[in-house]
């Protein structure tokens, strides 16, 4: 069943969002996109699946009997969640963000603001490449920290505990662990 449902899915041009958003609307349980990938990956365990079941095997029924109308199921997948368009920057912007980050990696919100009118980007989008960068930094960052003597972001080595910003205090949440000397 799985197998022919994502194939009518994908026949009918609905997403897995779209599905999971018109269970909660139809039936009353949203689910998320990333179920239904499961269901459909028969990656959920059995007594999940044979939840799910039925109430995609009544989806698709009023999928397929209204494919050729606008119906309640259309206008569902019309008011799913909007994503805004992906935000390239320039390589002289993403340049000068870098430098920005190199002295300041958690920035307040008055210097996000300030660097956001200064390079003549949103705010929300300078806000979003540093909480990126930040992730970045950390998938970078091998566990247990770098070689001895080798330097972090802060300019530190890893023997000293890096610099804490806004109202992160010493074991305020983000702060990064200290590497253990063994």
């Amino acid at each position: 069943f799985a197998k022919q449902f994502k194939q009518r899915r994908i026949k009918l041009g609905f997403t897995q969002a779209d599905v999971g958003l018109a269970l909660g609307t139809l039936y009353g349980n949203v689910f998320s996109q990333t179920t239904i990938c499961r269901f459909e990956a028969l990656q959920l365990s059995f007594k999940n699946m044979c939840k799910l079941k039925p109430l995609l095997n009544k989806w698709l029924e009023e999928a397929d009997s209204s494919s050729g109308s606008p119906t309640s199921i259309d206008k569902i997948a019309a008011q799913g969640r909007k994503r805004k368009k992906r935000t390239s920057i320039e390589v002289s912007v993403k340049g000068a963000l870098e430098s920005h980050f190199l002295k300041c990696p958690k920035p307040s919100a008055q210097e996000i603001t300030s660097l956001a009118d200064s390079l003549q980007l949103e705010k929300e989008v300078v806000r979003v490449w540093f909480c990126n960068r930040r992730q970045k930094e950390k998938r970078m960052t091998p566990p247990g920290g770098a070689l001895p003597g080798a330097e972090d972001v802060y300019g530190a080595s890893r023997d000293t505990p890096p610099p804490h910003h806004g109202e992160e205090g010493a074991g305020g949440r983000g702060g990064r662990a200290q590497a253990s000397s063994l």
